[in-house]
């Protein structure tokens, strides 16, 4: 196994926000722990923020996460949240290289943070450059219930259903949970759990830290003599013994494995079309994989009594991985026709969803430097700087709902027109109308149900909604 880097620090981070949707919910609370590579405490950071203007906060996420203190007037601005997250989070890297360590975080978590920071003009990939890596820990949950179930408690029922909540294994294996829910209190959540996994599951632990990086998940997949995919899928287990089998060269984060289960020869002896369709299809021969995420992915000489985990004798699984590591031809054709058949999607309609239309040139790095030193009064004046007309919108909306009482003009205009779009029109975000008739109907609910808490919560908000307006 590769040798883990011994310069390393961990920072487990957890996110509470108005809703689910990466692209328009709002970030309104981040938790985030230091630690050392044992996995001791050093620092912890817990950040809110107050509602953006635009936002609309869905009542479920309220009810689930109890941050009423978003609709208060007094505290930080999301901006400022967030620019103190990135400072501390780049001081903390300045001397070791962090393990950044979320909870089904490459989905939710980590999106929605890279989405912030760049609406915030700040660098959204600060979690995996410069010598950064992040790990979810969801998969390394996923790899124990798959090969180590015998290490630690798994939440699994009668039915062999298995539980992936953050609560359910903390709950399991002795941990308390008073707090869930709260960003930071679940950040300790992950630590706790990790120090178990560490100690008991080793393995499964190494492999997830080397899996952290791109890098180390091309190692892992072309491991000898092969890798194992371990995943839970709507609560059920699936192991695939799997070797790498081709990159795609214009997006080089996907790569292609052989499920060996399939015979590597049968494969090869397709047409260039009938290949082509069993690339990245359910159910078929070769998995696509993105290896600039985590997956439940371990080598196989890692696996104690690997045999048991096997529908194919591991002699003749090792054969057929030997055959696609040395078939090169083979491994050109399924690069080439991964590179040359892309799908195609249509550009974002909105600027919250184009954090990934492009990397920021040097030159509007170098200008969202001078934004944020640059005094208040005088940001305006540095607006069409930018390049980037992204970064041109994103700039003069930070302005305007600073100063947004002082707008006069065009500006003001323009700035109570996009408001009104947000709160009144239809949208993938939440409109204030819904917001209004769903926390209605959920409030009749708890009345009925004599819910005191989530009915003095859902009031709140009501009274909050209603009194909002342009």
């Amino acid at each position: 196994m590769t040798q883990l880097n011994s310069d390393l620090c961990f920072v487990f981070t957890d996110t509470e926000t108005t809703g689910l949707n990466i692209n328009f919910s709002q970030i309104i609370q981040v938790g985030s722990l230091l630690t050392d590579e044992s996995l001791v405490v050093e620092e912890e950071q817990d950040l809110s923020s107050k509602l953006l203007p635009w936002v609309i906060p869905s009542p479920e996420a309220l009810l689930v996460n109890k941050k009423m203190e978003c609709l208060s007037n007094e505290g930080f601005s999301h901006y400022e949240m967030m620019v103190k997250l990135h400072n501390d989070w780049s001081d903390w890297a300045k001397k070791r290289n962090p393990v950044f360590i979320t909870y089904n975080g490459h989905k939710f978590d980590e999106e929605l943070l890279r989405r912030q920071f760049y609406w915030c003009l700040l660098d959204p990939y600060i979690t995996n450059t410069g010598g950064a890596t992040r790990l979810d820990l969801m998969y390394t949950f996923q790899v124990i219930a798959n090969f180590f179930f015998d290490s630690m408690v798994i939440p699994i029922n009668e039915d062999g259903d298995i539980s992936l909540k953050l609560t359910d294994w903390a709950e399991c294996n002795d941990i308390p949970t008073l707090n869930a829910h709260d960003a930071l209190a679940d950040c300790y959540l992950m630590v706790n759990l990790s120090r178990i996994i560490k100690k008991k599951a080793k393995a499964a632990w190494d492999s997830s830290l080397q899996g952290s990086s791109k890098d180390g998940n091309l190692r892992l997949l072309q491991s000898e003599p092969f890798a194992m995919l371990g995943e839970v899928i709507r609560k059920k287990k699936f192991t695939y013994p799997v070797t790498f089998c081709g990159q795609n060269q214009k997006m080089n984060n996907e790569v292609a494995v052989v499920d060996l289960y399939y015979d590597p020869d049968s494969l090869d002896e397709l047409t260039d079309s009938e290949l082509l369709d069993q690339i990245g299809t359910s159910g078929t021969g070769i998995r696509k994989l993105r290896i600039n995420k985590s997956m439940p992915l371990i080598e196989a000489s890692n696996i104690p009594s690997i045999q048991e985990y096997l529908d194919v004798p591991f002699e003749q699984l090792e054969e057929r991985a030997n055959k696609v590591r040395n078939n090169t031809k083979f491994q050109k054709r399924v690069t080439e026709l991964m590179s040359n058949n892309q799908p195609q999607y249509p550009p974002p309609k909105y600027i919250e969803q184009a954090v990934y239309s492009g990397f920021a040139s040097n030159e509007d790095k170098l200008w969202m430097e001078r934004f944020h030193s640059t005094p208040w009064e005088e940001r305006y004046k540095l607006v069409q700087g930018f390049e980037d007309v992204r970064y041109r919108e994103l700039s003069e909306r930070l302005i305007f709902s600073r100063f947004h009482e002082q707008l006069q003009g065009d500006d003001k205009k323009k700035y109570d027109s996009f408001i009104k779009q947000r709160f009144y029109d239809k949208g993938p975000w939440l409109d204030l109308t819904s917001a209004r008739e769903k926390t209605s109907s959920l409030l009749d609910k708890a009345i009925k149900e004599n819910r005191d808490e989530d009915k003095q919560l859902l009031e709140k908000l009501l009274d909050k909604l209603l009194e909002t307006s342009i």
